[in-house]
């Protein structure tokens, strides 16, 4: 990249639109560009670097908001990685939790379709709607008494 690239430049290199560049310098992730005399944004290579960070940023599911607080920190002078290594932390937590509730969820699905399967025909009464998921329901609710029984 040349020592001052217009903003579709900048765009282009980073692999961003560049309403993501202008978004990006509003929320001020990244400077403020300078400008030409007639008006249009001008970046050097830093500006480059900073929006490949955003993006490797962005990846690991970092928010905009932490990503800001990390270049904050970064720029004020302070290692900005034992925020980073929290916030991971945090974010595996919070993975995990879900992973355990979609094994859960799996789980109840294929006993759900099992059952199905095992029933040809389910009649409606004039309170149901489905059959199967009403009886599903009351028979989740019947297993997670024993459950918490045990």
């Amino acid at each position: 990249m040349k020592e001052k690239s217009f903003i579709g430049d900048v765009a282009k290199a980073g692999n961003l639109s560049v309403q993501a560049v202008r978004y990006y310098e509003r929320l001020g992730l990244l400077p403020a560009a300078g400008r030409t005399s007639t008006g249009y944004r001008t970046y050097g290579s830093e500006s480059l670097d900073r929006l490949r960070f955003i993006r490797q940023a962005q990846a690991l599911g970092f928010s905009l908001d932490e990503i800001r607080e990390i270049l904050r920190l970064r720029y004020e002078g302070h290692s900005p990685c034992g925020c980073v290594r929290d916030l991971l932390q945090k974010k595996l937590h919070t993975i995990e939790n879900q992973i355990r509730q979609l094994v859960r969820f799996r789980h109840d699905l294929r006993k759900t379709l099992e059952r199905s399967k095992k029933l040809p025909h389910l009649p409606h009464t004039a309170s149901s709607i489905c059959p199967l998921i009403q009886i599903e329901s009351g028979q989740r609710g019947k297993e997670e008494k024993r459950g918490k029984r045990r």
